[in-house]
């Protein structure tokens, strides 16, 4: 057994076992994960080309070159598709671009198989495609997907898979010696083929690592979110009102706390139905978010109940943003809200976690008191 046929065997077998645990994984990782089947099938595709490329000489070249060229080309199609569902990215070319690219690369293969041989037009149109292929996937990795180990690993990988297509074309321009075919013994044949060996155990790795660290965020996310409204759960609100106040301790900055009640938000229930009530919190959200800077955090106490943490604000300015909010409750549609809303600013070192809080919680009790849809302070 020659060394090529070695190395794509170990190939073949490396490929087809990332694939099985790239698609275990996608069966057993929550829906919100996506593109691990697309990135499963990618290895299984690549994995099984293999075989053809092996055969070569045993099977017809319709199999062992233009199909097992194609299937490679179609496996980082694939992959690059995952990619995509995986970031949220939308497709940027149509299926209909997609097929007419695949078909123009199978009619080269065909053209330099049966029309006009040439091994090395056949090499210069699998290294252009998928170079094409894998460069999108660069750029959309370097834009779309945070910085962490997964990703770091990931673009190295397409980045030896860049590297080495653009070496193969620089050959070719160069009138470098040509490969006699697959199983040509010479260095730079099997470097070229023995680099799936290495790239595809990199690339699912890189992968499992991404979905590895998306679950994590996830899960962090659940942790700290309320999930009807996005805003902070109410045991995180009160871990970053603990920060400001500390920070508001040590440099004496301003800091301001909203509590904010729906108006008869039971009755908004009773009449209209719990989903149009979750609606009408979902929207109060988003508007109030709106109406707030970056700095500040908008928590769900609970049921109707609201808090904003707003860090170097005065009163008089956090009144400011109250009166946004009840301008935002009057244009809601199609059911309209109003609010109450109770203010408190830190009082300086001599003040309290909980005493802010409880003053923040009977201006609030008076708002509603003195007929709701309005802001008191204390």
């Amino acid at each position: 057994m020659n060394a090529p046929l070695i190395i794509l065997t170990i190939s073949c077998f490396v490929a087809l076992a990332m694939g099985a645990i790239l698609f275990t994984i996608a069966k057993t990782y929550p829906k919100s994960i996506r593109g691990l089947t697309e990135w499963s099938l990618a290895a299984l595709v690549i994995g099984l080309s293999l075989p053809l490329f092996i055969a070569r000489g045993v099977i017809p070249d319709a199999f062992s070159i233009v199909l097992a060229n194609l299937m490679i080309l179609i496996g980082f199609m694939m992959m690059n598709q995952g990619l995509r569902k995986f970031s949220g990215a939308t497709p940027r070319i149509s299926r209909a671009v997609l097929a007419a690219f695949a078909l123009t690369y199978v009619s080269l293969f065909a053209w330099f198989t049966y029309i006009q041989p040439h091994i090395g037009m056949r090499i210069a149109t699998m290294s252009v495609f998928t170079l094409v292929v894998i460069a999108d996937q660069l750029i959309l990795v370097l834009r779309k997907l945070p910085r962490t180990a997964g990703r770091h690993i990931l673009v190295l990988s397409l980045a030896i898979l860049i590297g080495s297509r653009v070496v193969r074309l620089g050959g070719l321009l160069l009138g470098f010696d040509l490969p006699t075919g697959v199983f040509d013994p010479s260095i730079a044949q099997l470097v070229y083929i023995g680099l799936p060996s290495i790239t595809i155990p990199l690339g699912a790795i890189s992968l499992i690592m991404l979905a590895s660290e998306k679950l994590q965020r996830d899960l962090e996310f659940v942790s700290r979110y309320d999930d009807l409204t996005q805003c902070l759960n109410k045991k995180s609100a009160m871990e970053e009102l603990q920060r400001e106040v500390a920070r508001a301790k040590r440099h004496g900055n301003r800091l301001s706390i909203m509590i904010i009640d729906l108006d008869n938000f039971k009755a908004i229930n009773d009449t209209h139905g719990h989903l149009e009530g979750d609606k009408v919190l979902v929207d109060f959200s988003g508007k109030a978010k709106t109406s707030l800077r970056e700095t500040d955090r908008l928590t769900r106490f609970g049921g109707d109940e609201f808090m904003a943490v707003l860090p170097d604000t005065d009163i008089e300015h956090a009144s400011l943003v109250a009166n946004r909010l009840h301008e935002a409750g009057q244009e809601a549609q199609p059911i309209a809200w109003s609010v109450s809303i109770g203010i408190s600013e830190w009082l300086g070192t001599d003040d309290s976690l909980s005493a802010l809080l409880t003053r923040a919680d009977k201006a609030l009790y008076k708002a509603k008191a003195l007929g709701r849809n309005q802001t008191q302070s204390i």
